[in-house]
């Protein structure tokens, strides 16, 4: 527990790995939530995963790919899945000539997403849902037991054949546009367009990464502004080589992984001590009003004392990009119930996926100790009452 505990109402587990059911058997947790502006219908995608033989490589490890679930609701509170099949699957072809994908604006492309399809984040932007995910090109193996993202690689895509720059297996960002009435319909295969990868592999790991709500203008052009956590940030010339927050802001969707980004800047990097391993922001931004935002964000000290949930208020800037007007420099959400305790994990994880306002308060989707989803409800109006008595150090 933390002294800033009381600000969650309520917590409650939703989901649990589903025995027979292969594809969510082994775990699920990181949720995506979002609320139907038309039919006030809030939607929810689930990162899971299972033993996966049919996709097994000869002398490599059982597979374990990456999946997304759907799940709905009409009160905010109780939700249903629908367990008979996968909304997004990873194509999880091995041949080069297959690992390609027809993208939102017509073009063939490497299909960045064909192994495993990770920690999804929804939000609209003019009007339009859109989906962040964290990829890998190839299948993961059991990490939970060991952790080698290239365990479950073809042979040729550890060698210079491997043209996509994903010899390491680094994960990549993907933006993918998604249709919400598609999505409630179940109509899955034209619920998702891919739309383009955020990030070049030749930078390294990116996670964490979506986009505020709304354009901004940066040297008088309107852009994208988009959040990243860089494993290395020192890759784009800052002076923090540990996973840290990052800003950056570009015309188009497809600039950002072309180099074609108009401003770059470092938001903020660990500083304090439960910070020491890696800070990165949660879920997308909440629009304030009067150029503020409230930005969640996590970061982890180590394995053994796990991640940690706190927010910040950013303000906008003319012509720059925001930067952080209040922050709570300490954890104010961690792990408090059994079940989200470690346990196949030895690591405590409560980490937030999905956050947005309802009936004046905040409703979050999370992950639980790597094998569950939960969701909370945050007292809002006394968070940021809390907020805006810390300053911006």
């Amino acid at each position: 527990m933390t002294k800033y505990s009381s600000l969650v109402k309520w917590r409650k587990k939703l989901l649990s790995p589903v025995e027979g059911i292969e594809w969510a058997s082994e775990m699920v947790l990181n949720p995506a939530l979002i609320r139907d502006p038309d039919t006030g219908r809030f939607h929810m995608l689930v990162r899971t995963t299972g033993p996966w033989k049919q996709a097994q490589l000869p002398g490599k490890p059982l597979p374990f790919p990456i999946f997304f679930g759907y799940g709905w609701s009409d009160d905010g509170e109780n939700f249903e899945f629908d367990l008979s099949r996968p909304a997004l699957s990873p194509a999880l072809k091995f041949e080069k000539e297959e690992m390609y994908i027809k993208n939102g604006y017509g073009e063939r492309v490497p299909n960045y997403a064909n192994g495993c399809i990770e920690d999804p984040r929804l939000f609209f932007i003019d009007g339009v849902c859109y989906m962040t995910v964290a990829t890998r090109m190839f299948p993961a193996g059991p990490y939970w037991d060991h952790d080698d993202p290239t365990q479950c690689m073809p042979e040729w895509a550890r060698t210079e054949e491997n043209t996509f720059g994903t010899i390491e297996s680094p994960s990549m960002s993907i933006l993918y546009r998604v249709d919400l009435k598609a999505l409630d319909a179940k109509d899955y295969d034209n619920a998702f367009c891919y739309m383009c990868h955020l990030n070049d592999p030749a930078m390294g790991d990116d996670r964490d990464v979506f986009f505020f709500p709304k354009k901004m203008k940066i040297d008088g052009e309107d852009c994208y502004i988009m959040l990243q956590r860089p494993r290395d940030p020192s890759v784009y010339g800052f002076d923090s080589k540990l996973p840290s927050i990052v800003m950056a802001a570009a015309k188009e969707f497809r600039d950002f992984a072309a180099g074609k980004v108009l401003r770059r800047e470092l938001l903020i990097k660990p500083s304090f001590d439960w910070q020491k391993e890696r800070i990165g922001s949660s879920t997308p931004p909440i629009d304030l009003g009067n150029g503020e935002w409230l930005l969640n964000y996590h970061a982890k000290k180590n394995p053994a004392e796990g991640y940690g949930q706190s927010f910040m208020i950013l303000e906008e800037r003319e012509n720059e990009l925001p930067v952080i007007k209040h922050i709570c420099n300490e954890k104010m959400i961690v792990n408090e119930e059994e079940w989200e305790a470690p346990a196949k994990f030895k690591m405590p994880v409560v980490f937030f996926t999905g956050l947005i306002e309802y009936d004046g308060d905040l409703l979050c989707g999370y992950g639980a100790a790597d094998q569950y989803v939960g969701l909370m409800r945050i007292d809002y109006p006394a968070l940021l009452e809390l907020l805006r008595r810390c300053d911006n150090k």
